[in-house]
C-alpha cells in the first residue's frame, strides 16, 4: 500500500466513525500551507537567535516533522480530490527534473 492509500484508508475509518470530514479542494490547500507554516515555525523556534516570550521546549525535529506529514496528507488529499496518483505524479516530477538537468530518466 502506498501513502496516498494509507492516508486514504485511514480518512475512510476516521469518517466511518464521524471523526473526519475532506476539507474541499480549496481548504485543503489552505489547510497545506498553514501546516507548512507551523513547520516553519517550530524551525525558528529551535534557533537561540530568536527570544520568544513562551516557556515551551525547543522542537523537536520529530515535531517539525510531523507538521510537515500534515503537509504531505493535505497534499495526498488534494491528489485525491483532483483525481491524481501520487506516484504518477511524482514520477512524472522527477522524470522532467532530471531532463531539465540533462539526465535520462531511470529506465
Amino acid at each position: 500500500m502506498n501513502l496516498q492509500e494509507r492516508i486514504r484508508t485511514h480518512r475512510n475509518k476516521w469518517a466511518g466513525i464521524g471523526q473526519w470530514q475532506d476539507p474541499d479542494l480549496t481548504d485543503c490547500l489552505d489547510f497545506m500551507a498553514t501546516e507548512v507554516a507551523e513547520a516553519i515555525d517550530k524551525r525558528l523556534r529551535t534557533s537561540a537567535r530568536y527570544t520568544r516570550n513562551t516557556k515551551k521546549q525547543v522542537p523537536t525535529a520529530e515535531e517539525i516533522g510531523t507538521e510537515v506529514f500534515d503537509a504531505i496528507m493535505m497534499g495526498c488529499i488534494a491528489l485525491d480530490l483532483l483525481g491524481l496518483d501520487l506516484e504518477t505524479i511524482a514520477e512524472s516530477k522527477l522524470e522532467l527534473m532530471d531532463r531539465k538537468r540533462g539526465l535520462n530518466p531511470a529506465s
